[in-house]
């Protein structure tokens, strides 16, 4: 399965190692190479970001809305004609739950990308193998807080604080986005730095962008 992702994604996987190597011959130092990477694809990838917001945006939209039509059901109505009361709004609002998921399509969007930095980390770890500062190993899980990893920590706070901006007036897609962001973190929890270090950079670049867009909205209004 994963030979068959990796070949899937091997154009990405190609610019992502080809991108590295470049900075990675300019700077000469792996940690900011990684960090330069990461804010490269970051800005790169911002205007197919702004695209899948306005999808989020509107499906937040339309979710709460939902949410404050079903408040209205009588707590009198119970079993099959709850049932019924709850698919009228459904249907008037042309809404099924699995709509849902496209409060996270932006995530789904760059999926693809981060996907394939984790086959070029995964498939060059050799090159990582050195120490930065000489407190990480960025083959090696970072283990910066003794036998704990504090970059997933790390992700998983930004991730947090960047969901207060994001859906700062929208809030029915920010559980949604702390759950992906919680089982991301889970997920990475014990991977090698070097990815560890790309994601995080990623995150805080995602933070940041994010608290520029909220100010201008509060200055607008």
């Amino acid at each position: 399965m994963l030979e068959f992702i990796e070949k899937i994604l091997s154009p990405f996987i190609y610019v992502i190692k080809n991108y590295y190597l470049l900075m990675d011959s300019l700077f000469g130092f792996p940690a900011i190479s990684i960090v330069f990477t990461s804010l490269s694809i970051s800005i790169f990838l911002l205007p197919i970001l702004r695209v899948a917001r306005v999808y989020e945006d509107n499906a937040s939209i339309k979710i709460n809305h939902i949410q404050e039509k079903l408040k209205e059901i009588p707590p009198a109505l119970s079993g099959e004609q709850r049932f019924r009361a709850i698919e009228e709004i459904y249907n008037k609002n042309n809404f099924h739950p699995i709509h849902n998921i496209y409060t996270g399509i932006s995530f789904y969007t760059i999926l693809p990308i981060l996907l394939s930095a984790y086959l070029f980390f995964l498939n060059n770890i050799n090159i990582f193998d050195v120490s930065t500062f000489n407190i990480i190993n960025l083959s090696q899980p970072d283990k910066l807080l003794g036998n704990l990893n504090l970059l997933p920590i790390l992700i998983f706070i930004t991730n947090y604080v960047d969901s207060s901006y994001r859906y700062y007036e929208i809030k029915s897609g920010q559980n949604t986005y702390l759950i992906i962001s919680f089982f991301i973190c889970i997920l990475i929890y014990n991977m090698p730095s070097c990815m560890t270090l790309y994601w995080l950079t990623s995150s805080i670049f995602s933070l940041f962008i994010n608290l520029i867009q909220s100010r201008t909205k509060l200055k607008k209004h």
